[in-house]
């Protein structure tokens, strides 16, 4: 865990995929680096939700709605 204090932020983001945290043999947590998204992959991604969101009845609306206020999403 201190090595983790020594990472810079540049070799955080270079990671190929999440590294466990480990306090001697125990994991303790993942250290995870963020990518950002492709533009195209965006679009694929924003197409589906769109296209799944049309089919939804006002009540789901209505449910997923109360759901994200509960967790202050605007």
């Amino acid at each position: 865990m201190r090595e983790l204090q020594k990472m810079s932020a540049g070799a955080i983001q270079a990671l190929p995929h999440a590294m466990p945290i480990k306090n001697g043999a125990a994991t303790v947590g993942i250290l995870l680096p963020i990518h950002r998204a492709s533009p195209e992959c965006m679009r694929r991604v924003m197409a589906e939700v769109r296209a799944g969101a049309e089919k939804y009845s006002p009540e789901e609306n209505a449910a997923i709605d109360r759901l994200l206020a509960e967790r202050g999403a605007e």
